[in-house]
C-alpha cells in the first residue's frame, strides 16, 4: 500500500523537541506553570479590577494561555501518533479542562476590558492593544450570559463527562477491523485508518467498493454506540446554551468560526441555487467506472488507469518537489519552509494501523512551532493532501512573529490556505502535464474537489444541523441517525450517486471533535473563499504573494466578513462573492468536458 512506506523513506515526526511526551517533566512542568499563573491571578481576582490592574496582570494569563493552548495540541499530536495511548488521551481531555478553566477565571479582566470604549486611549497601550479584538468578541459572545458558578459547575462536568468523550471515540475506531477484497481476489484486512485512506483514493475499485461494504456492515451493527456519544456531545452543549440564555444553538458555532449568518446563507443559498450545475463534477465521471450513475465509494477515486488497472506509485520525494514547485508563486519562501519541516521533522506521513485516520496540522504556541500528520499512499490524491496540510502550517508560520492570540484564527480562515494550496498543485500539474491523458487526471481532482467541498460538505452540515435540533427534542435513535444522514444525502447529490454513504456521520471525526462545534461548514467555506483567492492570484501578478502575506497575517484579528470585505472588496452577505467562487470551482467541469471530447474524437 505504501513503497515508501516499507523502505522507511516516509517521514516521521518527533515531539522530543517541544514535550517530549505527555510523562515527560517538561509536559507535567508547563501543566504545573500554567496551574501556578492560574493559582496568581485567582488570587489576585479577589475584587473587581481596575484598568491599570489589568493591564498590569494580562501577562500573567497570556503565559498560562500560551502554555495550556500547546498542551493540549501536543497532546492530541501524541494521541493521534497512537489511538492506543491512553495517557495521551486523558491528557487532552485534562488540558482542554484546564483551559475552560482559565478562561472562566480570566472573566474578570476581559470584563474590565470590555467596558472600555472602542475609541478609549488605554487600547493604545502595547500591553492589552492586541488584545483589543479578542475583547470585543468576548463581550459580544454567547458566554457572558454564563455566571461565574455555573460556569465552574459547566467546566467540572465536561472534565468528567465531555471533554473524554474525544477518547471513547477514538477506542471505537481503533475496535474497527473489517476484510475486503482487492482486484486479485486477495483478502484485506483493514483498520479504521486504513478504511479511510482506501475510500479517499485507493486506485483498486474491487478493494474501494468491497471496503465500502465492509464498513457499512460494521458500522449498521456498531452504529448505535456512535449515536450515543453524538447524543452526550449535544446534550452537554443544550445545557450549556440553555443556561447561558442562547436560545439560537447555530450562533455559538457562527461565533466560534467569526463568521456571520448572513454570509453563511448567503454562500449556502448559492450553491443551493446551483446543485445541477455542481452535480456535473460527479455525473461526467460516471462514464470512467463504466456506469450511467456514480456510487459513493468512488466519490473520491483518482481517475481510473486503462494501461495497467493501477495508477503508478508517486515517490513521497518526488511529491514534495512537485509541491514546492508549485507553490513558489504563491509565496517564494514556501520551499524553503517545506524544507525546514522536514530538517527538523515535524511532519509525519508513515502508515501505521496505531495511527488515528485523516490528516491535520497543529502548533505548540510555547515553542512557535508547527506539525503536520498525514498518511501518504502514494496517489495523487496524497499529494493534493501534503499540500493541504502544509498549507495550513505555512498560514501559521507566516504569523508566529505575531501575539498568539492574534494568530488563533478559526476553522473557516484556516481551511483557506491548505485548499488554495491544492488549487495551485492541480494547476502546476495541469500545466506541466506531458499529456492530455494527465492532464485529465488532475482536472478529474478538481472535480472532485468541487464535488466534495459544495456537496459533501453541505451534507456533513445540513446532518449536524437536523441532528442537533432533533436533539433538542430529546434522545436522537440510531435510526433518525440514519434517517437524516439518507434524506441530506439525496437533497445535494440528487440523481449524480445512485447509493449512499450511509455512516458517514460515523466514521469523520468532524462531527466529534470537543473543541469545535458545527465546523464541517467551515471546509466549505475555506475553499469557496480559496476560489476567490485564484481569481485575486490571476488579476494581482507578481503583486500577490505580497497581497497573500497581509491576507493570511489578518486572519486572527477580522472576522470572515470583514476580510472579504477588506482584501477583496465584496460583500460577504451578498451572493455575487459566493457565485463569482463557484464560478471558478465549476470552470474545470467544462474544461473536463471539453478534453473528453477532444480524446474521444482523436481515438476515432
Amino acid at each position: 500500500m505504501a513503497e515508501d512506506n516499507q523502505k522507511g523513506n516516509l517521514p516521521q515526526w518527533t515531539l522530543e523537541d517541544a514535550y517530549g511526551s505527555v510523562t515527560d517533566a517538561r509536559f507535567q512542568a508547563e501543566m504545573k506553570h500554567v496551574q501556578e499563573n492560574m493559582q496568581k491571578l485567582q488570587g489576585l481576582l479577589n475584587h473587581t479590577p481596575s484598568v491599570e490592574e489589568v493591564i498590569a496582570w494580562m501577562p500573567l494569563y497570556e503565559d498560562a494561555a500560551e502554555g495550556i493552548s500547546s498542551l493540549i495540541s501536543f497532546a492530541y499530536c501524541a494521541s493521534s501518533m497512537d489511538i492506543t495511548d491512553a495517557n495521551a488521551s486523558g491528557a487532552f481531555g485534562q488540558a482542554q479542562l484546564v483551559s475552560a478553566q482559565l478562561e472562566a477565571l480570566a472573566k474578570p479582566l476581559f470584563d474590565v476590558l470590555g467596558s472600555l470604549d472602542e475609541t478609549d486611549p488605554q487600547w493604545d497601550n502595547p500591553a492589552i492593544a492586541h488584545w483589543k479584538f479578542n475583547t470585543l468578541e468576548k463581550k459580544r459572545s454567547w458566554k457572558s450570559g454564563l455566571s461565574a458558578e455555573k460556569t465552574r459547575l459547566i467546566n467540572a462536568f465536561a472534565g468528567e463527562c465531555f471533554y473524554p468523550l474525544d477518547a471513547v471515540y477514538k477506542r471505537l475506531n481503533k475496535s474497527l477491523l473489517v476484510k475486503a477484497k482487492n482486484s486479485c481476489g486477495e483478502e484485506v484486512t483493514l483498520t479504521h485508518s486504513q478504511c479511510v485512506g482506501v475510500l479517499k483514493g485507493a486506485d483498486d475499485p474491487v478493494l474501494r467498493e468491497t471496503a465500502q461494504e465492509a464498513v457499512n456492515a460494521w458500522y449498521k451493527e456498531h452504529a448505535g454506540a456512535y449515536v450515543d456519544v453524538l447524543n452526550f456531545l449535544h446534550g452537554f452543549r443544550k445545557i450549556q446554551f440553555q443556561n447561558a440564555g442562547v436560545k439560537d444553538w447555530m450562533l455559538p458555532s457562527l461565533e466560534q468560526n467569526r463568521m456571520s449568518r448572513e454570509a453563511l446563507d448567503a454562500a449556502v443559498s448559492c450553491i443551493h441555487a446551483r446543485l445541477d450545475e455542481i452535480r456535473e463534477a460527479i455525473r461526467v465521471r460516471a462514464p470512467f467506472f463504466n456506469r450511467k450513475v456514480m456510487k459513493a465509494c468512488d466519490f473520491f477515486a483518482p481517475i481510473p488507469v486503462k494501461q495497467s488497472g493501477k495508477a503508478a506509485y508517486i515517490p513521497y520525494d518526488e511529491a514534495i518537489k512537485t509541491v514546492k514547485a508549485a507553490l513558489i508563486d504563491v509565496n517564494p519562501e514556501i520551499p524553503a519552509f517545506i524544507d525546514m519541516m522536514f530538517e527538523k521533522h515535524w511532519l509525519d506521513a508513515r502508515v501505521d494501523p496505531n495511527k488515528a485516520g485523516g490528516a491535520f496540522y497543529s502548533r505548540f504556541n510555547r515553542f512557535k512551532q508547527t506539525r503536520v500528520f498525514t498518511t501518504y499512499l502514494g496517489s495523487f490524491g496524497s499529494v493534493i493532501q501534503q499540500s493541504h496540510e502544509l498549507g495550513h502550517a505555512f498560514h501559521y508560520w507566516v504569523m508566529r512573529d505575531m501575539p498568539t492570540n492574534l494568530t488563533e484564527f478559526p476553522m473557516t480562515l484556516t481551511e483557506v490556505a491548505s485548499t488554495f494550496n491544492e488549487a495551485n498543485l492541480r494547476r502546476y500539474c495541469a500545466a506541466h502535464s506531458k499529456s492530455d491523458e494527465e492532464r485529465l487526471g488532475i482536472l478529474w481532482q478538481e472535480l472532485v474537489s468541487c464535488a466534495n467541498f459544495c456537496l459533501q460538505l453541505p451534507v456533513r452540515m445540513d446532518f449536524e444541523k437536523r441532528f442537533i435540533a432533533r436533539r433538542q427534542e430529546g434522545l436522537v435513535t440510531k435510526a433518525e441517525a440514519e434517517k437524516i444522514m439518507q434524506e441530506v444525502w439525496h437533497e445535494y447529490m440528487g440523481d449524480a450517486i445512485e447509493d449512499c454513504d450511509p455512516y458517514l456521520w460515523c466514521y469523520k471525526v468532524h462531527f466529534y471533535m470537543t473543541d469545535q462545534y458545527i465546523y464541517n461548514y467551515a471546509y466549505m467555506v475555506g475553499y469557496l473563499m480559496s476560489q476567490g483567492l485564484c481569481r485575486e492570484q490571476q488579476k494581482r501578478g507578481e503583486d500577490f504573494p505580497r497581497f497573500y502575506r497581509d491576507f493570511l497575517r489578518d486572519t486572527g484579528r477580522m472576522t470572515v466578513d470583514e476580510l472579504i470585505q477588506k482584501h477583496m472588496g465584496f460583500d460577504s452577505t451578498k451572493p455575487d462573492f459566493w457565485n463569482q467562487c463557484i464560478d471558478q470551482a465549476c470552470s474545470y467541469i467544462g474544461e473536463f468536458k471539453a478534453l473528453t471530447e477532444k480524446m474521444q474524437n482523436r481515438s476515432f
